[in-house]
């Protein structure tokens, strides 16, 4: 009797610890999904900052690269996309 109750027990306990590690693996994985989405906003405001920068100012694309921290092709990139909207313009 005293083993089909430890072996229930045990039994119980592993399912537990099933469960917890189901919960555990979707809390981590929604975590992750809210840090992505988070440095994907952050990333979207830089290149805004950058752009605004780049046509209010008369700053070297250089330091707006440092400023943004961006790199500072992807800024000469935006400059040029932003030379070519205003070209149609």
């Amino acid at each position: 009797m005293a083993a089909e109750a430890t072996l229930n027990k045990i039994s119980q306990e592993r399912w537990r610890w099933i469960i917890q590690g189901q919960i555990e693996g979707r809390e981590r994985d929604i975590l992750s999904g809210y840090l992505a989405a988070e440095a994907k906003g952050r990333k979207k405001a830089l290149i805004e900052n950058a752009k605004n920068l780049l046509l209010e100012t008369d700053l070297p694309v250089e330091k707006i690269a440092k400023c943004c921290s961006l790199p500072l092709e992807q800024v000469i990139s935006l400059k040029d996309e932003l030379t070519k909207e205003t070209e149609k313009d």
